[in-house]
């Protein structure tokens, strides 16, 4: 879990540098996307075999946490080559009810 803890927070860094820059090309913003997009599916995969494992609720919550920040990457980085193609944000709905 650590290591993905690593991973997302790297990848939470380099978004949060590339999606700041006004000049990023949309060739980057794209390939950031699709590189986000696949941490977080892998990440989704490694969540569904914990579930399925009965792991401890403590390891649970951390990894719904990750989970949380994958998405959040995810609109993130969806959302600089929508700008860059001067279309409107995805916002992220609240909690489910």
């Amino acid at each position: 879990m650590a290591e993905q803890g690593d991973i997302a927070k790297s990848k939470a860094t380099e978004v949060a540098t590339l999606v700041a820059k006004p000049e990023l090309p949309l060739k980057i913003a794209s390939r950031l996307y699709r590189d986000v997009e696949k941490g977080a599916q892998t990440f989704d995969r490694i969540l569904s075999d914990m579930e399925d494992a009965d792991v401890s609720d403590e390891l649970l919550e951390a990894a719904d946490a990750l989970a949380e920040l994958w998405s959040k990457l995810s609109v993130a980085s969806a959302n600089k080559p929508r700008e860059l193609q001067g279309l409107p944000p995805i916002t992220m709905s609240g909690a489910p009810h």
